[in-house]
């Protein structure tokens, strides 16, 4: 956009340019016709010896009004193109400014995804840590189970084994 800018800038510098040199060519016409007229006017007092000279005067005169009109053309073309590089300049430079704000915005939402992103590390470590203290957790139940499980059995033999010596002392009678 920067090197679009310099070059319609530059665009417009130069149509600045060929507009004075037309003005300059403009200006020549003119002068170049009130020469012809001149020359007309002193060709109609010499007379009969004049009449070469007043064609040729006049062959002058019609060759800078031509001139004159074809530097009014290009110099109107010229304004007109001025015009519109003016024109396009603007759009440019609104252009340009448009950018940078869609640069800004990209810059700002790069940053929040930044943001997003690391929150997402941040929490995956932590699921991470809480999925490594659930299998502790289940690994302690699952051995409180067995431990359960085996103090059970046990209980059941003790109370076999107390059932079993019950009877066996109930057979002996104590005396008085």
């Amino acid at each position: 956009m920067e090197e679009m800018l310099l070059s319609m800038d530059g665009i417009s510098g130069a149509a600045s340019n060929i507009s004075q040199i037309i003005k300059v060519i403009d200006d020549i016409a003119f002068q170049t016709n009130i020469l012809a007229l001149n020359a007309a006017v002193e060709a109609a007092r010499a007379g009969q010896y004049g009449k070469g000279f007043s064609v040729v005067a006049e062959e002058v005169r019609n060759l800078a009004v031509r001139s004159a009109d074809a530097a009014n053309e290009t110099s109107a073309l010229i304004e007109s193109t001025a015009n519109k590089v003016e024109s396009g300049k603007l759009t440019a430079n609104k252009t340009a400014r448009a950018f940078g704000n869609i640069v800004e915005g990209v810059v700002k939402v790069a940053a929040i995804v930044a943001e997003i992103s690391d929150s997402s590390d941040e929490q995956a470590e932590n699921i991470i840590q809480i999925n490594r203290g659930i299998e502790q957790v289940s690994q302690v139940v699952q051995t409180n189970s067995a431990t359960s499980e085996q103090s059970a059995a046990a209980s059941g033999e003790l109370s076999n084994e107390a059932d079993r010596l019950n009877e066996q002392v109930s057979h002996f009678k104590l005396k008085k």
